[in-house]
């Protein structure tokens, strides 16, 4: 049986700077949004997954403001670090082997929102 893996094909933010192009102004207290294009292992292909990275320190804040987060799709660190943020989204992506591109891209799906996740094929 061959298996089709997930491969990170790059990492944006919702502005479409590359992520090591980033620098919060308080790197222990921030939420940024980030995009993953990710698509089978060798293909030119790619479908957008989007992340929320936020500090603990952030959701705290939020938390007194607002009473409570709704936390899908978000991804908790101490701080603001580019190469660990990256190395975080690729190995929970890349782990992903399945029979097919939806198959993998639905296991993706529960880190980041899939673009295709509410889309309902018509009768």
């Amino acid at each position: 049986m061959t298996f089709v893996a997930a491969e990170v094909k790059g990492l944006f933010t919702s502005e479409g700077e590359p992520l090591e192009n980033c620098t919060p102004s308080d790197s222990d207290c921030f939420r940024l949004s980030i995009r993953a294009y990710v698509g089978p292992w060798g293909s030119e292909a790619a479908e957008s997954f989007d992340f929320y990275v936020c500090t603990p320190k952030w959701l705290e804040q939020e938390c007194e403001k607002r009473g409570f987060i709704v936390g899908r799709h978000y991804l908790i660190t101490n701080s603001f670090d580019a190469a660990q943020i990256r190395a975080l989204i690729t190995k929970l992506i890349q782990r992903f082997q399945r029979s097919n591109w939806p198959e993998v891209a639905q296991k993706v799906a529960r880190f980041g929102y899939w673009e295709f996740e509410d889309l309902r094929e018509s009768a």
